[in-house]
């Protein structure tokens, strides 16, 4: 559906009027009946093959009959969704507004009065030191280590199926997936940055081209574009079907601590202690810079969705920007224990809610308030140990926790009290009949 979404912007009108917009378009001879077979495989077509009229169908045909396929197969859909008293488009209409929204990732849906989140589904041990990042893909989990350790867990039932080392052995600083589970990427003191076949666990390339740690790493959302921040204060590109560099970016005064992108070719970024942070536009070539408050040292970084993004600072201050605003729209003091430093946060992508989580013994679940203008915690899970990173699942049924003894960047503080392991809370998000848990 994608392609018929960003070829077909959205007009008001009703469902008739949206089906003659793609019947018209349908019968149109644009392009090949291969354009579209990207959206319609030939196992959701089984007339095909069971009418020799079908089988000499003209081009023009062939895209008339999926299409009305498509229209027919999106409104059976929307109409077995228990909100349609809530829509008040057409239910055709509304669908394809909702994947418009989402494919320019401006969607939002909102959750955070229905958003429950469950007891502690399991609790994965395997590091020695501290772990200091964690990743999710499909199933699987993987989490990186001062150890110096790569571990590949079984995201159902918390097995470790594989671990793996860089040859140096120095601390595992970063660790990203590719949302299809194909690459993962992993780096830390030794200044590389290795890819994994994420089947086998092998390396295919190893990328030598950082002058300091590798501290933060991300893959675009539905592409294989490894985006890497360092202690050398670069953003680096690399393709990893080609296995090469691109490009670096430059604008940052000191280590690039964290980073995130969603669905556009973008990067937003923290520098920690330049205060800065800053979000990297890579087709325009440019980049918009952002302040916090006075002293403020941000410390992660996670994307709502392409026009929302949520920093977490040393300060204990959690802020909510927005892409057109210099400063941030929401900034909430104070946001865990007295001198907790906030040292990861996730966002719930497309929705109002994240997850924050810091040295003060809890980890907080937020939303925003509409027009973002305030926002509140919704829900408080007692961890004890820091919180090195935060990740949700691409089904957002479950977020992961890194915990470990140290911070992921030094040794300000050893809490012999907690444990080094990797925590699974799910969640799941109730209809609006439904009791509060």
């Amino acid at each position: 559906s994608s392609g018929i979404n960003a070829e077909w912007p959205l007009r008001p009108g009703t469902l008739n009027n949206l089906r003659f917009e793609m019947v018209k378009r349908a019968v149109e001879p644009k392009a090949d009946a291969e354009d579209i077979d990207s959206d319609f495989s030939d196992s959701d077509v089984s007339a095909a093959s069971e009418s020799e009229s079908v089988d000499h169908e003209t081009v023009q045909g062939k895209r008339l009959r999926l299409a009305k396929q498509y229209l027919e197969k999106l409104e059976n859909e929307q109409l077995r969704t228990d909100n349609d008293a809530e829509i008040n488009l057409d239910p055709i209409a509304h669908r394809l507004q909702q994947d418009v929204l989402a494919e320019k990732g401006k969607l939002e849906k909102r959750i955070g009065k229905r958003l429950c989140v469950l007891e502690n589904k399991f609790t994965m041990k395997g590091h020695r030191l501290s772990p200091t990042c964690v990743a999710v893909a499909e199933d699987l989990i993987f989490s990186g280590s001062k150890d110096g350790c790569i571990i590949k867990w079984c995201g159902r039932s918390g097995k470790k199926l594989s671990l793996v080392k860089h040859n140096s052995k120095k601390h595992i600083l970063a660790i990203a997936a590719s949302t299809d589970g194909v690459f993962l990427a992993s780096g830390g003191q030794d200044k590389l940055i290795i890819i994994w076949d994420v089947k086998t666990m092998t390396s295919v390339k190893v990328f030598a081209k950082h002058r300091g740690p590798i501290t933060a790493l991300v893959f675009r959302r539905n592409d294989h574009l490894l985006m890497s921040g360092s202690g050398d204060r670069s953003v680096m590109l690399w393709n990893c079907d080609e296995k090469m560099y691109i490009e670096s970016l430059y604008g940052h005064q000191d280590t690039v601590v964290d980073m995130d992108s969603f669905l556009q070719e973008r990067v937003v970024t923290v520098g920690g202690h330049d205060k800065t942070l800053r979000l990297w536009k890579i087709p325009e070539e440019s980049q918009l810079i952002f302040n916090g408050h006075k002293n403020t040292i941000l410390d992660c970084v996670s994307m709502l969705n392409e026009e929302h993004f949520v920093t977490g600072s040393q300060d204990n201050v959690l802020c909510v920007w927005h892409i057109k605003k210099k400063k941030p729209a929401i900034t909430q003091l104070h946001a865990h224990a007295p001198n907790s430093w906030i040292s990861a946060v996730a966002a719930i992508k497309n929705t109002e809610c994240f997850v924050s989580g810091s040295n003060g013994g809890t980890v907080k679940v937020w939303a925003c308030a509409e027009n973002y203008r305030s926002m509140e915690c919704i829900k408080e899970i007692p961890v004890v140990g820091t919180v090195n990173s935060i990740a949700v699942s691409l089904d957002e049924a479950s977020f992961v926790l890194a915990v470990g003894q140290e911070h992921k960047l030094g040794r300000w503080w050893s809490d012999k009290g907690a444990r080094n392991r990797i925590m699974v809370y799910p969640m799941e998000v109730q209809k609006e009949d439904e009791p509060d848990r």
